[in-house]
Order: C-alpha cells, then sequence, then structure tokens
C-alpha cells in the first residue's frame, strides 16, 4: 500500500499518486499558459507546489525564472516560501481524499503572494482514464486515482476556498489573485491590448505617437496612460495646444473605427467581469475607467447593453 504525506505526518491511503508524476520534455500547458499570459516573468518568485519529479520547475530556472519546487515524494525537503506565483498542477485531481484536497489547495494558497494557478484534469477526459468507481473519482488498474473535475466545478471550488474571485485562464486552469486590482487588469489585457506606444524624442514625434493613439483607441489619452517619454518630450506643451493639434493631425475615420472597436471592448470586458462578478467603477483598470467616460453617459449606462445590471 501506498502512503500520502500531510504535511507532517503520514498515513495509509489507497492509491499510488506518485505514480501520476509524468515526466515531460516541455513545459506543461497551465506554465505556457501563464508565460504567455505574462503571469510569470522574470523577475516573479514561483513555488511549484506538488511538482512530481519537477520538469517545470527545470525549465522555468532555464528560462532565468526564481522557482522552487516541492513534492511529498520527489522532493519532500523542497523550500516552501511565500511566493509570487504558485503552482498547483494537476495536484488537486490525484488527491482521493476530500478534506486532504481541501487542506493542499488552502496550503497553497496561503503561500500565494500574488496569484496562485491551479490546474486538473477535467471531466471530458473520463474515457481515456480506465478504472472503477472511488470516492469521487476513478481508481485505476494502477491503483492511481484521478477526480476529474466538470469546468464550472473547479472555478467554484477553488473560489470556495480561497474566498475570492476566480478567473478561468483556460479549460482546466484557474487563477486566483490576491489583488482584485490585479485580476481585473488581467481580464482587462485579455480583451483590451495594450498600446504598443511609438518612441518619442521631441515634441513633433511625441504628437505623431498620441496622434496614432487616438486613431487606434477612438480618444484621446490622459496624461496617467502616457509612457514617461512620451511627456517628457512634450514638455512644456499646453493640453488645450496638445488637444488642438492632436484634431488637425488624426484621421476622422480612423477615430470612428477606434472608438467603435473600443466601445465594443469596454462591453466585452464588462460581460466578462459579470461573468466573474461585477466590482465597483473605481476598482476598474484606469483605462477602462477612461474608456466608459468617453464612450459611455456612465458607468450604469455602459453596463446596461450586456444586461449587467441586477
Amino acid at each position: 500500500m501506498g502512503k500520502r504525506v500531510v504535511v507532517g505526518t503520514a498515513t495509509d491511503w489507497d492509491s499510488e499518486r506518485r505514480l501520476t508524476a509524468i515526466a515531460r520534455r516541455a513545459l506543461s500547458v497551465p506554465v505556457r499558459t501563464a508565460l504567455a499570459e505574462s503571469q510569470i516573468e522574470a523577475d516573479t518568485t514561483v513555488l511549484d507546489y506538488g511538482c512530481g519529479r519537477g520538469d517545470d520547475v527545470r525549465a522555468l530556472s532555464e528560462l532565468g525564472v526564481r522557482v522552487r519546487g516541492w513534492d511529498p515524494v520527489y522532493f519532500p525537503h523542497g523550500e516552501r516560501d511565500p511566493s509570487d506565483i504558485v503552482l498547483l498542477t494537476y495536484v488537486l485531481n490525484v488527491i482521493e481524499d476530500s478534506e486532504e484536497r481541501d487542506r493542499t489547495l488552502r496550503q497553497a494558497w496561503d503561500l500565494t503572494k500574488r496569484v496562485l494557478i491551479v490546474s486538473t484534469r477535467l471531466d471530458w477526459e473520463r474515457r481515456r482514464v480506465v478504472g472503477e468507481e472511488f470516492s469521487d473519482g476513478v481508481l485505476t488498474s494502477r491503483k492511481t486515482f484521478q477526480h476529474l473535475f466538470a469546468v464550472h466545478e473547479l472555478r467554484r471550488y477553488v473560489q470556495e476556498i480561497t474566498k475570492v474571485r476566480c478567473v478561468s485562464a483556460a479549460p482546466g486552469i484557474i487563477y486566483a489573485f490576491r489583488s482584485d486590482s490585479d485580476r481585473l487588469a488581467y481580464l482587462a489585457r485579455r480583451i483590451i491590448p495594450d498600446e504598443n506606444w511609438q518612441e518619442s524624442h521631441d515634441p513633433t514625434s511625441a504628437v505623431a505617437a498620441i496622434v496614432t493613439f487616438a486613431e487606434q483607441r477612438g480618444r484621446s489619452p490622459k496624461p496617467e496612460e502616457m509612457p514617461a517619454h512620451i511627456l517628457d518630450s512634450l514638455g512644456n506643451l499646453k493640453n488645450k495646444e496638445l488637444q488642438r493639434l492632436i484634431r488637425a493631425a488624426v484621421d476622422n475615420q480612423q477615430v470612428r473605427e477606434g472608438a467603435k472597436r473600443s466601445t465594443l471592448n469596454t462591453l466585452l470586458f464588462l460581460a466578462l467581469e459579470l461573468f466573474n462578478g461585477r466590482g465597483r467603477f473605481s476598482s476598474l483598470p484606469v483605462a477602462v475607467q477612461f474608456d466608459i467616460r468617453a464612450f459611455f453617459t456612465s458607468y450604469t449606462e455602459a453596463c446596461t447593453p450586456v444586461g449587467l445590471l441586477v
């Protein structure tokens, strides 16, 4: 019979979890997703909680990420320090004891400083898991256990344990953010692309960059949105004069098309925010607040078309 390890204790169990730790040559899908979405970057600290054989830890380390791993079987002496990002990758689904499953998720959340990334196998994989019904999952002939989560079940479960609104980054991948502002900023980035500001070294090139922003976004940028090099290049140019230059330089048709895109992006953001639980206007990313003020009469009016009002 195998053993399960619960921080400081060992008790009998019915499954062989160590056999579920498969060896990988490439990064796991959850880690690739987090890298693509800039959740994991060179200056973040990462803890892979339940890292198995440590393949993600090694691969991230080779990319220059400050990462550590802990696993009760393969890396029992690994450090479990609080980290910006905590990975709980395909761990919860192999725990057959629901109470231990809860404890494991809480322990990972307690170590999370910025975002907990939880991933599990989903119920649509049931035909690939051969075995008998056991507890709330399946026990295979190899004595490995799988609790296959439904998509919406996983997000609800992580929210219940962490007590925060969570985001479904992809099927079977959940982000639980410590800060609601980080969650909203993530949602906004998924829908509203970041502006690629042109370099500027003088007032003329700075105004050109602002004109491009206005045509793409459908509105002039606010100082809070402008990079430092743009503001520096503008020097003492007064806002009234700047607005006159913008109006003279923009293509009005492109501005109208940009406004349509921004309006649609704002509505999509608000619809997605409703799915994850809508917050106060002041909690929205600053750029989204500016879009709402520019393209709607109020936050209430922006919410109404997509049925966000209760």
